[in-house]
């Protein structure tokens, strides 16, 4: 999707009353000029949370929250900007554009809304059709425990094929372009129209939104594929979706866990059994952009497998996302978890015969990511035999190096000596030669320390600091960015003090390769030697420099704006809001002005050309 123009954004937010939207899920009492109510985002009994129709803004003096309806939606729902955008546009019929989009929006919701009828068809079709393909489907899930609650609950359907879809959906004027498009319809080689999908359970995908966007289809009896996915269309990406989403959102974050299996039909009986914060992937592995979906909601992710070969190597796979543990987009560490349906059973079968308090148990007693890796790895060896232990360890200190010189990593190569028998050293030696197993996504850890030196128990740093270290890491080892780097020190983006010495320091070198600066300060500055050097092994493999140093220029512009924030909220705690009403108003709106630009940065709503004022 594309970028929404500022006038769009400014014609939904003036076609929007923000006590009209609040007052929808919150009880709100005039009082003067002002509506009062009970906070939203924090238990209370005394209401104060505040709106303020005049300014269109809202603030809460319990848990400081605040913002206008755009920072309102996104906070009730957990949804993005342009999303909370949409939603509102939708809301108050408001036709909004995306640039950068060669499908209009009105397209797009044309598709959904086919979607959307295609799914109301197929539920109609199981829940009351006689014939023996719709029979047959409802015996299947009778057989499975869903029966036509189930059904009605999760909106389950039965595609006919036949053709009889595609008759449904003309009669309800959608144009053939829109049925292919929205993936639901296929163009045989005569030219004619055909149902996508036949003789298949339908399970319907929707949005975190609940918009109807793609299906899952499972055969009936024989055939293949077992299952059968909606291909990527312009409102479905598989990589980006989850089933159930919707329905777990609530539950996943009053839990702060979310549990992720493969199959429908292990969220749906999860969920019926009161395990709510079950979501499944679509017919692939867990992605970076899964685990990022539900690290908006979650702070731990437990995969739940099938105890099957194919399951435990599934499980493995999910090792890529180990960094994520320990850096994650918005600096908030995600905790990655196994958890192994015993019995050979898979996780709708092992509920039904064992219950919900025994699933529960397996969930609550999930491995970390990491120590299941590890231990999948060692296991394939012999341990009794020398040689076996040697390269047990060799495969071990190869998943250590991805996150070598992290307090995670130092904290596994304790693990890895007790299970092998030998010592820290010996690990620690083995994992400072080691190539990494996994090459991390987004996660690099700046002050992490040369692969030839002792590993130190890292500095604790925040994000900012982490992104102002990797962007003057690239700095050092590329003297051309130096020129461009000016506008950091002016702008005070860069303010860890040793961090902003160093920089200082680089610029002034002028084209002076790194490694030189560092024999430079060796002797007068050793402290700021061993940082240069840290940064610049950490720096070295970058490909597309000018672009990872873009992005990080970016963060540490949202790293300011949440700092500007932080002291407007400072401000307001010193302010009376009554007696001091115009200057309390007056740092609202500035601070609800800044919340609106971090939102927009965070979620590509910036001008391409934004970063430029502070660095080139």
């Amino acid at each position: 999707m594309g970028r929404i123009p500022d006038e769009d954004v400014q014609r939904v937010r003036d076609a929007t009353d923000v006590v009209q939207l609040i007052s929808e899920s919150v009880v709100l009492k005039q009082k003067g000029r002002l509506y009062w109510g009970l906070c939203p985002f924090h238990g209370e009994k005394t209401p104060s949370f505040k709106v303020d129709p005049g300014t269109q803004l809202w603030h809460c003096f319990g848990c400081g929250e605040g913002g206008d309806s755009f920072g309102f939606l996104m906070r009730s729902e957990h949804l993005e900007f342009p999303d909370a955008v949409r939603l509102l546009a939708d809301r108050a019929n408001v036709e909004i554009r995306e640039e950068g989009s060669s499908i209009p929006r009105s397209y797009r919701d044309r598709l959904t809304q086919a979607v959307d009828a295609t799914a109301a068809f197929y539920h109609k079709v199981l829940l009351s059709a006689p014939d023996p393909g719709p029979t047959t489907a409802r015996e299947y899930l009778k057989n499975r425990g869903f029966g036509s609650e189930v059904a009605k609950h999760f909106e389950l359907g039965f595609a006919p094929g036949r053709g009889a879809l595609v008759q449904h959906l003309t009669r309800e004027g959608f144009t053939a372009d829109e049925m292919v498009d929205a993936n639901v319809a296929l163009r045989a080689d005569n030219g004619r129209l055909k149902d996508r999908f036949y003789e298949r359970v339908m399970f319907p995908i929707r949005d975190i939104a609940g918009r109807a966007v793609g299906f899952g289809g499972r055969v009936i009896g024989s055939g293949e594929p077992k299952y059968l996915n909606t291909q990527e269309t312009p409102v479905f990406h598989k990589s980006r979706n989850m089933y159930a989403i919707d329905r777990a959102k609530n539950s996943i974050v009053t839990s702060r866990h979310a549990i992720v299996v493969e199959g429908y039909t292990d969220v749906i009986a999860l969920h019926e059994a009161g395990i709510e914060n079950v979501v499944a992937t679509l017919g692939t592995a867990l992605t970076r952009d899964h685990v990022k979906l539900l690290g908006r909601f979650a702070s731990k992710i437990v995969y739940l497998f099938d105890a099957d070969e194919a399951g435990l190597r599934a499980a493995e796979r999910a090792a890529e996302f180990i960094d994520l543990s320990i850096a994650p987009s918005g600096g908030t560490a995600i905790e990655l978890a196994v958890a192994v349906v015993p019995d050979g059973k898979d996780p709708a079968d092992y509920v039904s015969s064992a219950g919900a308090e025994a699933m529960k148990e397996i969930v609550e007693s999930a491995t970390p990511l990491m120590q299941f890796v590890l231990d999948r790895r060692m296991a394939t060896h012999d341990l009794k035999a020398a040689e076996g232990r040697a390269r047990a360890l060799a495969d071990a200190a190869s998943v250590l190096a991805t996150v070598r010189g992290t307090f995670l990593g130092e904290e596994y190569v304790a693990y890895v000596a007790q299970f092998l028998r030998t010592s820290d050293q010996t690990v620690l030696s083995a994992v400072e030669h080691a190539k990494p197993a996994y090459v991390m996504g987004d996660a690099r850890t700046s002050d992490s320390p040369s692969a030839n030196a002792p590993v130190k128990r890292p500095v604790k740093l925040g994000p900012p600091e982490r992104a102002q270290r990797s962007l003057v890491g690239l700095i050092a080892a590329h003297p051309a960015l130096r020129t461009k780097a000016r506008g950091l020190l002016d702008a005070g983006l860069v303010d860890d003090p040793a961090t902003s010495d160093l920089l200082f320091r680089l610029i002034e070198a002028g084209e002076t390769p790194g490694d030189a600066v560092v024999m430079a300060l060796e002797s007068s500055e050793p402290a700021l030697a061993q940082l240069l050097s840290g940064l610049l092994v950490d720096a070295a493999g970058n490909e597309d420099v000018d672009s990872d140093a873009r992005e990080l220029v970016h963060k540490l512009k949202e790293f300011a704006l949440e700092r500007l924030i932080s002291e407007k909220k400072a401000e307001m705690s010193t302010l009376d809001a009554v007696k001091d009403r115009a200057a309390y108003d007056d740092i609202f709106k500035e601070r609800s002005v800044l919340e609106l630009r971090l939102g927009k940065m965070r979620f590509g709503e910036t001008e391409p050309d934004d970063d430029m004022k502070v660095w080139g």
